[in-house]
């Protein structure tokens, strides 16, 4: 994942925040339909030492947004939520391409972390 991080804790369950992350990377209707520059989710690939990994998250997803169709532009946002009894603790990163500069990337964590906020008030984060 990314160097820099975005921690989330919220009281939001997990399927509302994957709704809102999904909403919040989602690209124009123009991007995604005609110029192919859509954004696409998928799992994030594992490793073969994943199953060392104490505290696997209950849920994680990446959404590659895209760059015009060009691969060196695209970025990919991780999201990776951990279910704490009552609470939800969401870790959120960016990996990009070369000629990626990641504004779009961190636009739309902030757009997540805003309609995050929007459904829960109390919810804290830390790294934007």
């Amino acid at each position: 994942m990314a160097k820099q991080t975005v921690e989330i804790v919220t009281e939001a369950s997990t399927q509302d925040a994957a709704a809102l992350f999904r909403r919040a990377m989602r690209v124009s209707w123009f991007s995604e339909n005609i110029t192919g520059a859509g954004t696409v989710f998928d799992e994030p690939r594992g490793s073969v030492f994943d199953n060392l990994n104490q505290d696997p998250p209950d849920f994680a997803v990446v959404a590659v947004l895209g760059g015009r169709g060009a691969e060196i532009q695209k970025s990919a946002v991780h999201m990776y939520v951990w279910d704490r009894r009552g609470r939800r603790e969401i870790r959120l990163g960016v990996a990009r391409n070369l000629g990626a500069l990641g504004f779009k990337a961190k636009n739309k964590i902030r757009r997540f972390v805003a309609a995050l906020e929007e459904i829960d008030p109390s919810a804290k984060y830390t790294g934007l």
